[in-house]
This record gives structure tokens, C-alpha cells and sequence, in this order.
């Protein structure tokens, strides 16, 4: 054991002293004295992964060259490109160059505005000078207001402007806040000039024609049709019994007095015996009276006063039982009890409150005086059917619903923000989901609560169902009403630009088609009102029969940038 011990110190001693190759070495042939202990296999397997993983490498290497060479290919050609480019006096055309204003020998261009220099009214406002200006106009927040100086307009001849146009423009502007201009805004006063209608028609300039037509400005909100709550009867029987036969099926188009059900009731059966018992008691008590009318001088006066007495009860009993029956809907008039035979009695008795509809079919002496009907109180179709006979039932239970669905509720949720728009009397549209059929009604009520959870307002309104296409519990998109106008002024909705400070067009000059006229177009500031898909409504800014751009607008937008940057 000492020995091993004094073995082992020497070599750490040894390996202390000895420089690093030696400690290497000595390692080396430590590990060589390891491996010499261990299986051959082991001992063999680093030379086989060494030489299986050479291959991979190679494969890596190949792939990343692979890989790089084509963008480094792309990115010398690029850099060629530029070179050559630079070499030989490549530039980024100018708007004039875009516009189609190509170089003319002997003519002075404008750099500026890319027209001829004698020709450019941007430099020379004495060419076409631009009239008069009228400044910003405060009831429709426009700057040169054509609807207050219609002359101000790019049209031949000077319009009239009527009162209904006023009027109009006053209601859009007070239904909701419209976007505003800003006064201070000077586009207004630009105008974007082309050297010849050859140049317009090569920057892809497309135009259009304000004209006038149809606006309908809506709230949009989701909702469902329902059923009339107050067209709609959940019919029980007024008395406990057994279905005894049933006449009507869900579906069925039913009309008011239509028999759905009879039921076999005891309690009729027992009313109509009490009446047919205190009818009996009221002729016993009249016979008897009569016959001693005729003994007033035999019979004592207190024994006549005790049968009026009687008869008196009987009658109250009689009508009693009447009114019994009644409130079972079994009505008879007390001019039939007292006109009929007792057999003749018995007789509609037995039948009381059944159609003939419903008694020719019976056509039994044997049938039961226990029946009473369940009728429809009104016009409609079954719904819903909770009944089969032989079933026992009693009042608590709903057989029959009803529901006239010539007119449904449409149940609207409007948001918070647009509830303060909406009013009773106001025409409403609903869509219902996979259809395409609009219909037509009226709101009718606005709820004075807020929803809690969606932030809405519940609003309903009624509408007619003839034809029975709107279904109970039918979900769809509704538009309420707010504002419809017949004759409108309209503009095509890509002619309209927010230029950050206030909506422009881009007008025609009304001259622009005359032989040797100054090729122009003017800017000018509009009020937009509801936008409805390809048209916008013009509040104001805009006059029916001026033309403005709208394809191709995007050319003379970079100009204007450029004007308002300091550039031109």
C-alpha cells in the first residue's frame, strides 16, 4: 500500500516539473496504457467517425458555395448596373417628363411647373388670371363656396342655385359632425397645368361628371326578427279534463273561432246540469205562483210572498249556472232558457259552444255533454302543438300557440354613439342572413336602457309579412333610415382626396377643350357627405356638370405635395 502511495507522488512530482510536451506526452502514453485495457472495438471507433464525417463536411461546403454564388451574382450586376448608369448621365425623370412634355428645340421650358415658359400661368398669373376670391365660407365650411357664387364654378354658364340645395346642405351638416376643412388651408389656391391634352391623356388622367341622384344615409346595426308579442295567443283550456279530440297541427293556417281541440271536462258536464236543475226549479216556482195569484182571497198573503220569494232564488240560480258556463266560454242568452222546451234545452245544451262544423261530424246521441271547445281568438298559424287526446290536462298547461305573422318585430341593437340619431317614425331596412331581399318598416320604440355588456340600444320596429318570407328568430343586418335626399349632388368617390388638412378635388377647366386653352386643372375644397360605395354626397364645393379627376389623380397629387413642400 506504501508503495503504490510513494509510486503515485513521484509521477505528480515528475509532471509538476517536466515541461508542457513532456506532460503531454506523458498523457498520451497514460491514455495509450487506458486503451490498451479496453475492448477493440471501442479502441476503433473515433477513427470511423472521423472518417464518416469528412464527407458531410465536404457536402456543407458545397452547399453554402451553392447557396451564395447566385446572390453575389445578382449583387455584381446591380453594382454594374449603377456604374454604367452613373457613366452615362442616368436621372429620375422629372413630373414634366411623366406628364408626357417632352423637349422641343427652340422652346424654354419651365423646370418648375413642366409647361413652356410663355405658356406657364403659375409664373406668369397674368395669363389666366383667377378672378375673384371669395374666402372661406363659414355655413359650409368651404373655400370658395359655389353654392353661395355659383359663378365661381368651371361650368359654361352660371347655374341657379335653389333654395332646396340650401336646405339640403343645412340638413347633412346638422345630422352628425361632418370632417371640417381648415381655413387657413391654401390649396385651394393651386392650379396643375399641362403643356397640351395629349400630355393629360399620357399620365392616365381619367375624368367624370358631377351630377345628381339619390343619397340615403343610414345607422348600421345587427339584429333579429321576432314575433308580434301581441299578435301571438298561448291558448290552455279554461277547464281540467282529457283531450277528448284534436283538430289542428303545427302549421295550420287557422281563422278566429277555428276549433283546435275538444276536451272532456267534468266541470261543464256538472254547469250544465246545475242550469238545466235551476231551469226545472224556476217553472215549479212560476206555476206556483200563478196558482195563487188566482187565491188572493183564499190563500194567505205571507204564503205568496214566500213563492216569489222561491222564484225569485230560482231565478238567481239560473243565472247563476249562465254565467257559469260563460266563464267557460260557453255563452247562451237567458231569452233562449226561458223560450225552449226542456228537451229543446237539453238538447243545445249538450252541443253548447261546438260549431256545426264540428256537431255534424259527432252525430251521436251517445256523445258526452262534457265537451268543451279550444278555439283560435284570431287569425294565424299554429306554431306550436303541446296536446295529443287521451292526454289528461288541466288549466295550467299551454296547448296551442298562435302567432299572426302578417307583421313580426325587428329588434334592433344600435351603438351608444348613434342612438342620439334615431327616432320613432323612422323608415328601417333589415337583410336577414342568406338573403338578399331587403324589407321595409317603421321604427316604433327606443329603449330608455343601455346594455351593460354590448354598450347598445335595443330600438324596434314593425314589418308587414304578407308573404311570410321573414322567420321567427331570423338574425340579419338592419339600416335605419336618417336622412334621404332625391336629388343630391354627387361625385364620384375616388375624385375625393384628404390631404391632411382638407378634402380636395381636382376640377376641369371649363375651357380645357377649346382650340389654344391653357390645359388646367383647379383644386378645390368640398365638403363630403355620406359615402355610398362608388358616389359621395357633395354637401358642398362641388356643382352638377363640373368634371373632375379620378383615375390618375395620384400625378397631380405628387404636384401639389410638391407646391406645398416649397418646391413649385
Amino acid at each position: 500500500m506504501s508503495t503504490k502511495t510513494n509510486d503515485t507522488e513521484t509521477r505528480t512530482h515528475e509532471a509538476i516539473d517536466s515541461p508542457p510536451e513532456s506532460q503531454a506526452s506523458a498523457s498520451d502514453h497514460e491514455g495509450n496504457d487506458e486503451a490498451a485495457t479496453r475492448p477493440a472495438e471501442v479502441c476503433e471507433r473515433p477513427a470511423a467517425e472521423s472518417e464518416s464525417s469528412e464527407p458531410l463536411r465536404r457536402r456543407s461546403v458545397v452547399g453554402w458555395v451553392t447557396r451564395t454564388i447566385p446572390t453575389l451574382l445578382v449583387m455584381g450586376a446591380l453594382a454594374g448596373l449603377g456604374y454604367f448608369g452613373h457613366h452615362h448621365g442616368w436621372k429620375i425623370p422629372k413630373f414634366s417628363e411623366l406628364a408626357g412634355h417632352g423637349e422641343v428645340e427652340g422652346v424654354q421650358w419651365c423646370e418648375e411647373h413642366g409647361v413652356p415658359e410663355a405658356e406657364c400661368i403659375a409664373c406668369n398669373a397674368d395669363l389666366m388670371p383667377k378672378g375673384e376670391l371669395y374666402g372661406w365660407c363659414k355655413e359650409h365650411g368651404v373655400h370658395e363656396c359655389v353654392l353661395h357664387h355659383p359663378e365661381s364654378a368651371q361650368l359654361s354658364e352660371v347655374p341657379e342655385i335653389s333654395q332646396e340645395d340650401f336646405e339640403r346642405a343645412a340638413r347633412a351638416i346638422a345630422l352628425r359632425p361632418r370632417t371640417k376643412n381648415d381655413p387657413t388651408c391654401k390649396m385651394h389656391l393651386r392650379r396643375i397645368q399641362f403643356s397640351s391634352k395629349a400630355a393629360v391623356d399620357k399620365a392616365g388622367i381619367d375624368i367624370n361628371l358631377v351630377d345628381r341622384g339619390p343619397v340615403v344615409e343610414t345607422v348600421s346595426a345587427t339584429g333579429e326578427v321576432v314575433y308580434d308579442p301581441t299578435r301571438v295567443a298561448r291558448l290552455s283550456s279554461r277547464a281540467p279534463g282529457t283531450a277528448w279530440r284534436v283538430e289542428k297541427n303545427v302549421g295550420d293556417q287557422v281563422k278566429e273561432g277555428d276549433v283546435l281541440a275538444l276536451v272532456d271536462a267534468v266541470e261543464v258536464g256538472r254547469a250544465k246540469a246545475e242550469l238545466l236543475q235551476a231551469v226545472a226549479q224556476l217553472q215549479l216556482h212560476d206555476k206556483t205562483l200563478k196558482r195563487l195569484a188566482g187565491l188572493e182571497g183564499v190563500v194567505a198573503g205571507k204564503r205568496v210572498l214566500e213563492a216569489e220569494a222561491a222564484r225569485t232564488e230560482a231565478e238567481a240560480a239560473v243565472r247563476k249556472s249562465v254565467q257559469t258556463l260563460q266563464n267557460l266560454g260557453l255563452p247562451i242568452a237567458l231569452e233562449d232558457i226561458y223560450q225552449q222546451t226542456d228537451s229543446e234545452l237539453a238538447r243545445q245544451l249538450q252541443f253548447l259552444g261546438l260549431p256545426k262544423s264540428v256537431t255534424a261530424n259527432l252525430g251521436s246521441q251517445r256523445i258526452t255533454a262534457n265537451l268543451i271547445p279550444l278555439v283560435a281568438p284570431r287569425d294565424g298559424i299554429v306554431v306550436s302543438r303541446d296536446v295529443v287526446a287521451g292526454e289528461v290536462i288541466d288549466t295550467t298547461r299551454t296547448l296551442f300557440t298562435i302567432a299572426d305573422t302578417s307583421r313580426m318585430w325587428l329588434v334592433l341593437n344600435v351603438p351608444l354613439e348613434e342612438a342620439n340619431r334615431v327616432a320613432a317614425g323612422q323608415k328601417v331596412i333589415f337583410i336577414p342572413d342568406g338573403n338578399d331581399d331587403p324589407h321595409t318598416g317603421k321604427l316604433t320604440w327606443i329603449s330608455s336602457d343601455v346594455d351593460s355588456e354590448t354598450r347598445t340600444v335595443k330600438v324596434r320596429g314593425e314589418l308587414p309579412n304578407e308573404d311570410s318570407h321573414l322567420r321567427n328568430e331570423t338574425f340579419g343586418a338592419g339600416e335605419i333610415v336618417l336622412r334621404e335626399e332625391d336629388d343630391a349632388i354627387i361625385a364620384p368617390s375616388d375624385a375625393i382626396h384628404w390631404e391632411g388638412c382638407c378634402h380636395v378635388v381636382f376640377v376641369r377647366d371649363k375651357d380645357f377643350m377649346k382650340k389654344g386653352s391653357y390645359k388646367v386643372f383647379h383644386t378645390r375644397s368640398v365638403r363630403p357627405g355620406v359615402r355610398m360605395d362608388d358616389t359621395t354626397e357633395m354637401i358642398a364645393g362641388l356643382l352638377p356638370g363640373e368634371v373632375v379627376v379620378t383615375k390618375g389623380s395620384g400625378v397631380l397629387r405628387a404636384e401639389l405635395l410638391k407646391g406645398n413642400l416649397g418646391a413649385g
